[in-house]
């Protein structure tokens, strides 16, 4: 910690390091709430599952879609779909994948505005 003159100087340095600190909560606060608006404003698209002998075949239904705007994340158990479409409306779907499932194996294919997801089945 520097060496203050007074403290006058002390109190001004504490104000303004707790203004940082207040201004970074406040920017977190709103990531978090865009998030949570972003879901409430997005659709469900609706989308099937089809289990073969070595795989998973998720099948999503998404009209109107903004393909480049597509983006699946998986973690141990979850994949989560989003994806704009052109009108500026969001798709959102997030779902559980079995337990014999690797998520490390996802393909994805798209077929116009079908998205086929692909997870392998683990060995």
């Amino acid at each position: 910690m520097p060496v203050f003159k007074d403290l006058d100087e002390l109190i001004r340095y504490l104000i303004s390091k707790q203004e940082e600190e207040f201004k970074q909560i406040e920017q977190e606060i709103k990531r978090e709430f865009a998030e949570v608006e972003n879901f409430i404003k997005s659709r469900s698209p609706l989308y099937s599952v089809e289990e073969l002998q070595d795989c998973y075949k998720y099948v999503i239904d998404m009209p109107k879609a903004d393909t480049s705007s597509l983006k699946i994340t998986s973690s141990e158990n979850t994949i989560r779909v989003y994806c704009k479409t052109k009108s500026g409306n969001t798709y959102y779907l997030k779902f559980t994948i079995p337990p014999d499932a690797d998520p490390n194996s996802v393909e994805v294919t798209r077929h116009k505005w079908l998205i086929v997801i692909t997870v392998k089945k683990k060995q």
